[in-house]
């Protein structure tokens, strides 16, 4: 479950996020929904520690994100999927990701598997489409085998045939 109280995020005089109390509870698919610059991705960047909150907290299966010993097995993440190096191919940015996490290998073929990548998991990231970085980010995401995923624009950048099982199998996540 994820539990913000009071959760509030300035930059400088702008508020981004103000006073936000939600929990996001087990088994359940939450959206945010809003314009351009609403708060949405950085309420998320704030969920997993990448910025800090101006005041408030959010919690992660009762603890904060920073306080999970293995965090990819608490919530899997998709925020931005153009964070990766380019050098590396499909398989070996997971098997970075696993080795830090105590994830085995078969975990990571899975991963590619649900996420669509099986042919190309041998691709270097920077020939990678768009749309076949999002997939490694949705990967990457369920890498862990985690209760909670959190994706952030996770069918950006998907052509229709791409866009077609992430619904399912988001549901069958849930």
């Amino acid at each position: 479950m994820i539990e913000a109280r009071e959760l509030t995020k300035r930059y400088g005089d702008k508020t981004v996020v103000d006073h936000l109390s939600s929990p996001v509870k087990p088994a359940e698919v939450t959206g945010f929904l809003g314009p351009n610059g609403a708060g949405k991705s950085t309420t998320m960047r704030v969920i997993i520690g990448l910025d800090s909150p101006t005041a408030g907290s959010v919690t992660v299966n009762g603890r904060s994100y920073a306080r999970h010993a293995a965090p990819l097995h608490e919530i899997g993440t998709l925020l931005e999927a153009k964070s990766v190096h380019p050098g590396r191919t499909a398989v070996n940015h997971l098997m970075a990701l696993a080795h830090t996490h105590g994830i085995p290998r078969r975990r990571v073929d899975e991963a590619i598997e649900l996420a669509g990548l099986t042919s190309v998991a041998g691709k270097r990231l920077g020939a990678f489409s768009l749309g076949m970085g999002q997939r490694l980010g949705v990967a990457a995401a369920l890498l862990g085998a985690p209760a909670i995923v959190m994706l952030d624009e996770p069918v950006n950048g998907l052509d229709p045939e791409g866009v077609f099982p992430v619904r399912p199998m988001l549901e069958n996540l849930a």
